[in-house]
């Protein structure tokens, strides 16, 4: 369950109560691709190839056979201007149909990805030109759709970076991308478990100088869910699924992340010059190194650290939603494989401007990740008639439990509910809704 909870201020800053929940500059570490060093330099129509390619994704597994965008995993990391159009158009050079989802960005319906319901899939040698223009400034992913099974496992996922109208004072800005890759798919021959990659490597070494402050954006590109503790630091939580939060601190350094959360997190490099920390993810009982800071061996980069971060822009969504007249639906989660999700009725059709409050019902005895296509949504408290004080996208909704999440209907068009099994590479579809 990911959940934040208010207490009591510390340094003025909120601290997260729950190991719970709680994009930018480059792809950090070894073998890292240069970036473009601003979003101007990103070329208007930007091509992309769905494509086979290489990645050494262990340290001692040698060269593994993806599928990847232009070929990697993960693919181009994508990086525009808050209010700037993206213009990608996606070539299919696999062997079978695919197709583009922009997972927790508020596109146009006809630009969201999903196979017969938004769109055709994209035919072997065929391409689809995706063409939106992103209100919301964050941290968002794109991947394969999860009607196509197996294809996000295979590697086919990048991050899009939308950045702020005026650049957030921090010094360094990184994304990682963490992905599981399963033994079931052939990407790692001979592993027992789900084998885990930062930006497709087994480790990344991220350097930093003492006293900066780093944007750290994580990206849950996993079946799985996973828990992130920055050893020897005190993290901040800045932005939860791409939108501004009130900066908490995580406690004890970790936040969880369902399969397709994001998080934003500052962090102020507090250690000597020479020293190092871990990043580690837990894993099967245990916590695994994927990633280092790495502080260079030369004077601080100020004299002392930097005061509390102010809170990120917000971006345009409701202050409140009024649930006087809300459309109340209870939506039952399925498990098993996808079902098509353009068929039949929709679960429920609004208008538009309206608010709906829908009770996601978790009868399986399977965790289960549930993603809303075209909107942000508010968790509603269990204990009392609030919601908690952030926006999601994407929700783990405990085996047995029921969650209630409550939007404002105001993205036109027919609209996905995803319901993903922890673990499972695909997922079911509970149905989609029409806002008109």
């Amino acid at each position: 369950m990911i959940e934040f909870a208010p207490s009591p201020r510390l340094s003025r800053r909120r601290i997260l109560k729950s190991v719970g929940l709680a994009a930018a500059g480059l792809w950090a570490g070894g073998g890292a691709r240069a970036l473009p060093a601003s979003a101007d330099e990103v070329p208007a129509l930007r091509i992309i190839r769905a494509q086979p390619g290489k990645a050494t994704l262990s340290g001692d597994a040698g060269s593994t056979d993806i599928w990847g965008y232009d070929g990697a995993a993960p693919g181009p990391l994508l990086r525009v201007k808050r209010g700037t159009e993206v213009q990608v158009r996606l070539v299919n050079e696999l062997p079978e149909p695919t197709c583009v989802h922009w997972h927790g960005v508020h596109v146009p319906n006809a630009m969201d990805g999903v196979p017969g319901l938004t769109q055709a899939p994209i035919a072997p040698g065929a391409s689809f030109d995706y063409r939106f223009t992103p209100p919301d400034a964050g941290t968002f992913w794109y991947h394969a759709a999860r009607d196509f099974a197996g294809q996000l496992g295979r590697g086919l996922a990048g991050a899009l970076l939308v950045e702020e109208g005026s650049p957030v004072d921090v010094d360094r800005d990184v994304t990682i991308l963490l992905s599981d890759w399963r033994p079931s798919e052939g990407a790692i021959e001979g592993a027992a478990l789900p084998h885990l990659t930062a930006n497709g490597a087994p480790r990344l070494e991220l350097a930093v100088a003492t006293n900066e402050r780093l944007r750290l954006r994580l990206v849950n590109a996993a079946a799985r869910a996973l828990v992130v503790r920055i050893e020897r630091h005190q993290p901040v939580v800045m932005a939860i699924d791409g939108e501004p939060a009130e900066p908490f601190a995580a406690r004890g350094g970790r936040v969880a992340l369902a399969p397709g959360n994001r998080v934003d997190l500052f962090i102020d490099a507090t250690l000597s010059p020479g020293d190092s920390a871990a990043i580690t993810v837990a894993i099967a009982g245990s916590e695994v190194d994927l990633a280092r800071l790495v502080y260079a061996d030369a004077p601080p980069a100020r004299a002392a650290p930097r005061p509390d971060p102010a809170p990120l822009p917000d971006n345009p969504l409701p202050r409140r939603i009024d649930l006087t007249h809300a459309l109340k639906v209870d939506v039952p989660l399925p498990a098993g494989t996808a079902t098509a999700p353009g068929s039949g009725r929709p679960l429920f059709s609004l208008p538009r401007g309206r608010a709906a409050l829908l009770g996601l019902l978790n009868r399986t005895d399977q965790a289960m990740a549930v993603h809303v296509h075209g909107h942000h949504f508010r968790l509603l408290d269990r204990l009392d008639d609030g919601w908690k004080p952030f926006w999601l996208d994407t929700l783990l909704v405990p085996a047995g439990q029921s969650d209630h999440v409550a939007f404002v209907a105001d993205n036109p068009g027919k609209w996905q509910i995803e319901a993903q099994p922890l673990g499972a590479a695909g997922g079911a579809s509970p149905g989609w809704f029409e806002v008109t």
